[in-house]
């Protein structure tokens, strides 16, 4: 594997992390819940976003070892921790959108009441909730320690990590809004992430000794 192939490759996950993100809330149907309803009138939407949800996450994980492979020289174990944080946390936000597939067939075949019923029986199994749930956001705390101490090396710029920090909190912040206001969150994030890949694509990535 050449070393142009790897940060090709690292530089792509870093810009498909956040356009995935992008598509993901442009395509999302409207409302803050599983409703049945409303998943009946936009079923299409359901599964095209979910889709993209689910391959933005996939996305996250090359690309925390972009970010780490930027941070290497200066803080290794910071790059480190980062890395296996961020990993951890978008192998587990993986599984969360497959959630969508499950909540559509339930209201395609089960009465609204009874759909809602098994959805929230299920969002509150301790499984659910420690093992799978609270591990994924384990996920923008390594992205936020990767770009923090990009910054503060100086590898990165100081406006890195406060995009990342901003296009995290915008989704939640802005959950009642339409989707496209909470797809700015996004933007925010492609503007950082795109400094990381085109970083990455002048970067060599140094043989391990």
């Amino acid at each position: 594997m050449t070393d142009s192939f790897r940060r090709f490759v690292a530089a792509g996950s870093l810009l498909a992390w956040p356009v995935l993100l992008l598509l993901a809330f442009l395509t999302s149907p409207p409302g803050t819940d599983h409703d049945p309803a409303l998943y009946l009138a936009n079923q299409t939407k359901v599964q095209v976003s979910a889709v993209f949800f689910h391959w933005a996450t996939i996305a996250m994980i090359p690309g925390m070892l972009a970010l780490a492979g930027l941070l290497r020289e200066r803080a290794p174990r910071l790059a480190n921790l980062g890395a296996a944080v961020g990993m951890i946390g978008s192998a587990s936000a993986v599984n969360l959108f497959m959630t969508d597939f499950y909540d559509l067939a339930l209201a395609r075949t089960l009465p609204a009441d009874q759909a809602v019923a098994v959805t929230a029986a299920a969002s509150d199994m301790p499984g659910f909730v420690y093992a799978i749930l609270f591990p994924a956001f384990l996920s923008h705390l390594g992205a936020l320690i990767l770009t923090i101490s990009l910054a503060a090396t100086r590898v990165g710029p100081w406006w890195l990590p406060v995009l990342v920090i901003v296009g995290i909190l915008i989704p939640f912040l802005t959950a009642d809004q339409p989707p496209a206001v909470q797809s700015t969150g996004a933007l925010c994030q492609l503007i950082g992430y795109g400094w990381a890949a085109l970083r990455t694509l002048r970067t060599p990535i140094r043989a391990r000794d």
